[in-house]
């Protein structure tokens, strides 16, 4: 555990784009001695992150604007500004935004290997002022991306927007 608070701006968080959700690691795992990991998400309108389970780490999010439809296991509801849930790990869950604007939240993960996971996985997005929603992973990235998925005991039940 780490013996000593730590401070970060956002602007020094490292910037990323995953299936088209901008993601900032405001807090690493590293810098918080492996105990979480807190994530700022822009998730676009219709934006969705297929249905998939985390079995190593544990998800709380907070919608700071917009909305989210979130499934956790068998029960799906519509959550706004101000709203939260805990997807513990091992049970499936499901992220959408129905729009029409964008969602923005932030997520904290526990012990936060999913924050390491985003690292490896997505398009950095450091130095660029402003993401193009429409990079996607070409056939050789989703080759790595299921192997990373696998590697940090995550699984795929569905793709997103299937």
């Amino acid at each position: 555990m780490a013996d000593h608070g730590f401070f970060t701006t956002t602007a020094a968080a490292p910037h990323y784009l995953f299936f088209g959700v901008g993601m900032r690691i405001l807090l690493s795992p590293a810098q918080t001695g492996g105990q979480f990991a807190l994530v700022e998400g822009i998730m676009p309108a219709y934006g969705d992150g297929g249905l998939h389970v985390h079995h190593r780490d544990d998800e709380s999010m907070t919608i700071l604007e917009g909305t989210l439809e979130v499934t956790i296991g068998g029960e799906t509801r519509l959550l706004g500004e101000g709203d939260s849930y805990f997807a513990p790990r091992g049970v499936p869950h499901r992220l959408h935004n129905p729009g029409p604007g964008a969602m923005r939240s932030l997520l904290i993960a526990t012990p936060g290997e999913f924050a390491s996971f985003i690292a490896e996985a997505a398009v950095s997005l450091n130095g660029t002022p402003s993401p193009d929603a429409e990079i996607r992973p070409s056939i050789d990235d989703m080759e790595r991306i299921v192997r990373l998925t696998q590697e940090y005991g995550i699984d795929m039940l569905s793709p997103p927007g299937s």
